[in-house]
This record gives structure tokens, sequence and C-alpha cells, in this order.
């Protein structure tokens, strides 16, 4: 799901950076061995470092911070294009009390003309929301937020470079790694746990401040970030200023941060303002002990993706939706057979749908499992390849099925790419794969089932998208009474369309 949210700032922002060019002097002998199991060798690039962003000192006396910041969503796209395609904008008030390790989230984003508001409040075992105002501006209860949150605060916390540094600096496992190059310059590399997460900290040669820092983490509880598994992180830091910090000369800070998941750009983040002695009221970061408990004992402590299996149903013998159109995958019968349809995000939800599947329709087997939207990572195939099940992808899914099934630890040879147009037998029934181009969708898959004169495709749950893929059923002759899609698997034909 997340580590934190900034994007663009709304205007030009000049800023500058004094600094010198070179590293610090290498900190003496007895400097550098001072504790005796952290390496030596690894400390100078750290020390310059921290000394950038204004010492040890100032570093450790943020306590409390509050940033005005924007973030830029992005979509996270396998496809070739000529720039990385935005999700959505939102506005934080993010504050942070670091010793109390709890988070304050203020989020605004666009509904219409005006801008909605939610609150979250988040602590080490806990969080919770404040939901956007109705219609009449009347704020609602804080509710219990889901554990993904908590996982958030962890690594947004964990990854903030007023505290990365420190945390790599005092890590008993520090090492020096080699030098590397990036975008032309030379780097530092250091390796260290920071929060349980084992990181490679970058730092430039060139002036001494830090670059990104990598490391390899899921959000197993998120329903977004869960399919793609054990993923690698970049944090990128960029665009320095000096802020106040009182009692000290102020600190060096990144205004810019570009966050990458599994080898894509997820969303940039660009702090407007910051405060770092931040006055919190003492309530800020409240949570009562009937909303502690509530998180506790509901289904905020349990995964998005683990949900009831009430609105699951077989909607007539041949179909079945294993949940809420959109959100959950769905499944067509080929004689004794589910094939299922668009896969969920992690195995255990695969294998719960599967289990649910065969329990309504007692002696049925399931067959395999057929990805047809583009640009999509989707960690339950990797059910599928533990048991030896096909996995059809479509071609625009290939990319983003081989980053999902390799943080799986699953092969790329698990998935049948659908390059060209074939039948596929199962169960003693056929059906029909081709790709179709979609807008912003291109090499979409879509499936003719002649036995049941239906059609199926995730993406023809727009209309736009529905109405061209008429117009392919049109082209093809075929003889078609319904369309399937992410949203229905029952939408009718026009009848002036129904057959050829």
């Amino acid at each position: 799901m997340l580590v934190l949210r900034f994007a663009r700032p709304l205007g030009a922002v000049v800023l500058s950076v004094t600094a010198s060019l070179a590293f610090l002097p290498i900190p003496s002998a007895a400097h550098r061995t001072r504790p005796p199991i952290r390496p030596p060798a690894a400390a100078p690039a750290l020390d310059t470092a921290i000394a950038r962003m204004g010492g040890e000192d100032a570093l450790r006396r943020i306590e409390r911070v509050r940033f005005e910041t924007m973030t830029l969503w992005q979509r996270m796209s396998f496809e070739p294009r000529q720039s990385d395609l935005i999700g959505t904008y939102e506005l934080h008030s993010d504050l942070r009390n670091y010793t109390l390790g709890a988070w304050r989230n203020t989020r605004r984003f666009v509904a219409g003309p005006t801008l909605r508001e939610m609150t979250d409040i988040v602590q080490k075992d806990a969080a919770i929301r404040r939901f956007p105002a109705g219609p009449d501006g009347t704020l609602s209860p804080f509710a219990p937020l889901n554990i993904a949150y908590v996982d958030e605060r962890k690594e947004v916390f964990a990854f903030a470079p007023e505290r990365l540094l420190l945390a790599a600096r005092a890590a008993s496992d520090l090492r020096a790694l080699s030098d590397t190059t990036m975008l032309g310059l030379p780097h530092a590399r250091v390796s260290a746990t920071v929060d349980g997460f084992p990181a490679t900290i970058f730092i430039r040669r060139s002036d001494g401040f830090l670059a990104m820092a990598r490391y390899r983490a899921g959000q197993p509880n998120d329903l977004g970030l869960s399919p793609w598994g054990d993923m690698e992180v970049e944090m990128w830091y960029s665009r320095w200023t000096r802020f106040p910090v009182p009692g000290t000369q102020g600190v060096g800070y990144p205004t810019e941060w570009d966050v990458r998941r599994a080898g894509r750009m997820y969303k940039r983040l660009t702090v407007l303002t910051a405060s770092f002695d931040a006055v919190a009221p003492a309530d800020s970061f409240a949570i009562s002990d009937s909303l502690r408990a509530a998180f506790a004992s509901g289904i905020a402590s349990k995964p998005m993706w683990d949900l009831a299996m009430d609105s699951a149903k077989v909607l007539e013998p041949r179909l079945a939706r294993l949940g809420n159109p959109g959100q959950t995958q769905a499944a067509v019968k080929m004689g004794a057979a589910w094939l299922m349809l668009e896969g969920t995000g992690v195995p255990q939800r695969n294998d719960t749908d599967a289990r649910w599947l065969q329990s309504a329709d007692p002696g049925s087997s399931i067959a395999g499992l057929l990805i047809t939207v583009p640009n999509t990572g989707r960690g339950g195939a990797a059910w599928f390849a533990n048991r030896k099940l096909p996995v059809y992808v479509a071609p625009g899914a290939a990319a983003a099925m081989t980053a999902a099934l390799g943080n799986w630890k699953q092969p790329t040879s698990a998935m049948t790419v659908v390059s060209k147009p074939q039948w596929v037998r199962i169960g003693g029934d056929s059906l029909w794969l081709e790709a179709m181009d979609f807008p912003d969708f291109p090499g979409a898959t879509i499936a003719y089932v002649p036995s049941m004169r239906w059609v199926y495709s995730g993406i023809a749950a727009s209309p736009l998208n529905f109405e061209l893929l008429v117009s392919r059923i049109r082209q093809r002759g075929w003889t078609v009474d319904r369309v399937g899609s992410l949203r229905t698997m029952t939408q009718p034909i026009p009848a002036r369309t129904a057959s050829r």
C-alpha cells in the first residue's frame, strides 16, 4: 500500500544547498572503532551524510514533525509509455511523534469541485480513521482502520531520512559494500537492518548526501500491494533544502521522495512546508480503549483481502462470482471444471475461493486461471503454479505477471501468454482466446465460449469498452447473447448485435 504520500509542488521551487563537494575528514581510528561490533569501513560515508543533514545532535532532537505535503500517485504500469501514468493527487497534513511512534495523517483529495478530507491516526498496534464528512458537512466518528496502515506507519517512519541514517549508523550489522555508479555518478553503498528492514543505502560520493535506500519488503495486508509479494522497494531522496530546528543550525532535508515498487514508479511525494518542532495537542494521537478493542477484534485486524464469503454465489450453473464485482475473481464452468477469471491478490485468498466453489458445486474441480486485463499482477497465480494448473495471461499482462510470479518465487514458465488466437479445451468443452486492444489497455484478451453464447473480457466493465467488444463480436460473426466483465457476468448484447 504505502509508505508516505507527497508529490510535485504546485509551483516552481528553487532550492539551494550549501555544502562542500568533498567528504568531511575521515574520523580518527579511535572514533571509527568505537562500537567494536560495527565494521568501521561503513561509518565515514554515513557520518558524512549525517553531517550534511545537520549533524547527529540536530537529527536526534527531532521528536515531532509536521509536514504539509502533496502526493502524486502513479499507476504501476508495466507497459511502454512516454511517461508514467498518473493516478491521482492528494494533499496531506502529516503530523508525527517519533517518541510515541504515533502518526496523524489528514488527507485531502479531489471529489468533484471540492476537496474531501479524512484523518487517520496510527499507532504501533492500532489504527483508526475519521471518514469524509457527509453532504451536510457533519463529521463522522472515528472507526477502526485496517492493519495495513500499521504496517505502513512502520515503513514510513523507518525510511524517513532523519531516522534512516541514525538507525543505520547504530545497526549491529552495518557494513560497507563496494561503490557503484548510478546516473553517471559514483555512490558509496552501506548495508544495515533498519527497524527490521535489511536495506542498502546509497550516498553520493560527489557531495556526501543521501541518495537512495533499497530494500525488499511485502505489504501482505494491503489490498493493492499484497499481489506483488516480497517486492523490491526504492526510496529516492532529492531537492534538498534547509529547515530550522530549535537549538541547532537547522537540518538539510530532501523535499522530494520518489517511491518505486517492483521496479516501477509508485508515487512521488513532495514536502511543501515542514516544522521540526511541531506543537501537537494532547489528543492528536489518541485512540480510545473501545476503538482499540474494536480494531483488535474486528475485520480491521485482518488483511484487506481476507473478506467474508457471504457475497460469493453461483450465479447460474456455469457462472460464479467469488465476492463483490470488481473486487474479487469470477469463474466459468467448462465441463466439470471451473476456470477462474482474473485471479486473486494472494495465494491464500485463492485457496479460500477454490474451497468455497468446490463446496458450493460438489464434484467440481479447478481447471486453471485466465487473466484478461493488461498490466495486472496477481499473486494468486502462485496457487495455480504450485498445483501445475495452467495460467493463461493476456499479452499486456505478461510483464506484470513476470514480476508478480518472480516475487512469489514461481517460474515464468508457469504462465502461458495468449500471444496468438487459440482454442483451449477444458473439461470436454472449448473456449476461444484472442488479443484485443482497448483504449489505455493494449494487449487485453477476450474469451468466447460458443456453448454458452457468451464472451468475457474484464475490460468490458466500462461502457466504451463494452461497445468496442460488441463491435468485435459483430466482426467475428459470433453467436453471442451476453458479455461478462469485472462488473457483471451477464450483460445482455443489444438484439441487433446478438448474432450474425
